[in-house]
């Protein structure tokens, strides 16, 4: 193991001790917990730090952990057999990762990489099947999460095999917009690499149309990575 990821995990470890209280408060599906509840999620919890670029588990890894995030980034992607890299998601702040293994032993399936420095917060399988066993309500609210997961992968899969790169680029800026907003700005989340990857493109084919739609006036670039629609809505 890098000494440096050794030590930042050691520390981790140690000095957050006392800061477990607040790793889930925020997080969606523990919402519906009392505070009593809370407290016995609290002491399954194991508070890891790591640093932008490494890898939390990787494919072929024992999957026994189920990862919570208190702040930065995640990606999470796959690798073609020509290895050609398509990302999966990306994983935000009160975000959970590492379901897929969370009912079955197994190995994990795909990487999981962190875009930024990242505090997360693991719960063993074990001891998160005994939880949902105990709290019906965390199933609920986690299966209403997998549920959205699906239907974002399934949406992905059918704008790579039956769109253009401008039409899945068009399709993802709108799955952006807020409705309850004025305007229709929208912010991308990930690095326009990333969002490439995402949308099973190279970076110079998607530099390409954002820069025909801006020139047919139908996107505006208004800062790096936000974009106001024009005329797609």
């Amino acid at each position: 193991m890098d000494k440096r990821k050794s030590i930042s995990h050691h520390t981790c470890e140690c000095a957050c001790k006392a800061k477990k209280q607040y790793c889930i408060q925020t997080v969606p599906i523990f919402q519906s917990l009392t505070a009593e509840q809370m407290g016995k999620v609290h002491s399954l919890i194991h508070r890891k730090q790591f640093f932008h670029g490494e890898m939390i588990y990787r494919p072929g890894e024992i999957a026994d952990s189920f990862y919570f995030l208190k702040s930065g980034k995640l990606r999470v992607y796959r690798l073609s057999e020509t290895g050609k890299e398509q990302l999966v998601r990306m994983v935000n702040q009160n975000e959970f990762t590492g379901e897929l293994a969370l009912f079955k032993k197994g190995v994990y399936e795909a990487f999981a990489q962190a875009q930024s420095d990242c505090s997360i917060c693991a719960i063993r399988h074990e001891d998160f099947r005994e939880l949902l066993l105990e709290h019906p309500s965390i199933s609920i609210e986690m299966l209403g999460a997998i549920t959205n997961r699906l239907s974002t992968s399934e949406q992905q899969t059918a704008w790579a095999t039956t769109e253009t790169v401008r039409n899945r680029l068009l399709h993802f800026l709108m799955s952006l917009v807020d409705s309850a907003e004025k305007e229709p700005i929208v912010e991308l989340n990930m690095a326009k690499k990333d969002l490439a990857s995402y949308l099973g493109t190279t970076s110079e084919s998607l530099s390409r149309e954002l820069t025909w739609l801006e020139k047919e006036k139908i996107i505006e670039e208004i800062a790096y990575g936000k974009f106001k629609l024009l005329n797609i809505l």
